[in-house]
């Protein structure tokens, strides 16, 4: 019973710290809109626009201006003084709010479609009698090679001599991870 209020504890810490950097976000987000939304509604009333879309001009011409000041940031932050200054505030980000850094990484894979190059070469792995899938990552010159080995709580990195692995030349990663994931179905196959 106790266990059972442990991993509620648990997860409910974990749902905070979740919810706490989505939580600031919301409100800087609604903030700052806010800001815009009132200089847009000054806009469309100077030039007559809050006649013809009403209520709605503020937050039209707060949004268009929006997307122009997020467009100039852009541009500006490649310049080398503007791209110090939002590594430094990313920074102090980093120390202030707990999981930033995670929720960032999640945001920027969303809106930046980069491929992802995998440069693991499937193996197989020698412990004693028997062979367990994994992944070589790099050797060195003196015979030995760091491996990566998947199991359910993510993975581990040993290294072991070059001897003891088994590159596996015909298979591919995708493969390879199809048939980890599947349970090791699959894996006979696999040359």
């Amino acid at each position: 019973m106790n266990s059972y209020f442990e991993r509620v504890k648990q997860n409910c810490i974990s749902g905070i710290l979740f919810l706490l950097p989505v939580l600031i976000l919301l409100i800087l987000v609604k903030k700052v809109f806010g800001y815009f939304a009132k200089f847009g509604g000054g806009i469309a009333k100077m030039i007559g626009f809050d006649k013809i879309l009403g209520p709605n001009a503020a937050n039209f011409f707060g949004a268009l201006i929006l997307i122009l000041f997020v467009y100039l940031c852009g541009y500006l932050v490649r310049m080398a003084f503007f791209k110090r200054m939002s590594d430094s505030i990313d920074a102090k980000l980093k120390e202030v709010i707990p999981g930033y850094e995670k929720h960032k990484e999640m945001a920027k894979k969303q809106l930046v479609d980069e491929p992802k190059v995998e440069n693991d070469v499937p193996a197989l792995i020698q412990f004693g009698d028997y062979w367990q899938p994994g992944f070589l990552i790099e050797q060195d010159n003196e015979g030995n090679a760091v491996v990566n080995i998947p199991n359910s709580d993510g993975s581990e990195i040993y290294v072991v001599p070059i001897q003891k692995v088994k590159i596996l030349k015909d298979t591919t990663l995708t493969t390879l991870k199809a048939s980890i994931k599947a349970s090791g179905k699959g894996l006979l196959a696999c040359k």
